[in-house]
């Protein structure tokens, strides 16, 4: 075989991967309008991008856990609990208010971007995953607090 038919066939069927990544800045939402409203989670998601007062609720619902979640932890500690997260334990041995002044250091930021970002999708699933999982720690605390009081 020589000329063309000596070629190595180099074709294959898909060189693209799909890829799950944020850029920044992002100039497309994730809302794509063939198959945003696919599946049920895409037809909340949607419904969540559609009414602003939604993301407020989450972002307001984060603040709100987060303050149970350090006021739960500091009863527990007042217990005879143990603190599982070395950084916070240090913060809370130093008393209630630093670690209320760094526990808004980082929730503050994260309510506010879930506000000011609420156009993009994955910011709406990341928030609806993080009050999910706020509101998991708050009631596993609250057991934990009914068990030991």
């Amino acid at each position: 075989m020589t000329g063309a038919a000596a070629r190595i066939d180099r074709r294959r069927a898909d060189r693209r991967v799909a890829r799950v990544a944020i850029h920044y800045p992002e100039r497309r939402s994730g809302f794509d309008r063939r198959t945003a409203g696919a599946t049920a989670w895409g037809r909340m998601v949607l419904a969540y991008r559609a009414r602003p007062a939604l993301a407020a609720a989450a972002a307001l619902a984060i603040l709100a856990l987060s303050a149970a979640d350090l006021l739960l932890t500091h009863r527990l500690l007042a217990a005879g609990a143990v603190e599982a997260n070395p950084v916070m334990a240090a913060v809370l041995g130093r008393g209630l208010l630093p670690a209320a002044i760094v526990k808004a250091a980082v929730t503050i930021p994260v309510a506010g971007a879930v506000w000011w970002m609420r156009r993009y999708r994955r910011i709406l699933e990341f928030s609806v995953a993080t009050a999910a999982l706020l509101a998991a720690l708050v009631a596993y605390e609250a057991v934990g607090l009914a068990m030991v009081g």
